[in-house]
Parts: structure tokens; C-alpha cells; sequence
């Protein structure tokens, strides 16, 4: 029962992560799932690192209400 919530979980994060832009994406997977340093990700992208977090930040925000929305339907 666990290991299907667990599933269901992954599924929806998955499927939300996906809606997200591109660069806010890029961001949160090369950070959160590939555990780079915002260093690394805003070299890698050519990015600042004000702007790498202020898409980070934007695109978390962004996650969690596609999160809860689908935890709601």
C-alpha cells in the first residue's frame, strides 16, 4: 500500500515537473535530482546565479500548486 502511494506520488511529480519551462525544469532537475551545487548549474546554463535561483524558486512554487491542484482532483 505504501510502495503504490509512493508510485502515485512519483507519478504526479513527474507529470507536474513536466508542465514546468524549460530553463525551470532544467533547474530543478539539475539541482534537486542531480544534487548540483547552484554554482554548477548557473555555469553549465550560463546563467547568473541570482538567476538560476529566482528560477528555482519560481519553478518550485510552481510545482507545489500543480501538486496540490492534482492532490485535489
Amino acid at each position: 500500500s505504501e510502495r503504490v502511494m509512493r508510485v502515485e506520488e512519483l507519478v504526479r511529480l513527474a507529470g507536474a515537473l513536466a508542465t514546468l519551462p524549460g530553463e525551470q525544469r532544467e533547474v530543478i532537475e539539475l539541482h534537486h535530482l542531480k544534487g548540483w551545487p547552484i554554482a554548477d548549474v548557473a555555469e553549465s546554463m550560463k546563467r547568473t546565479k541570482p538567476a538560476v535561483m529566482g528560477l528555482l524558486f519560481r519553478g518550485q512554487k510552481r510545482l507545489r500548486e500543480l501538486l496540490q491542484e492534482s492532490g485535489e482532483a
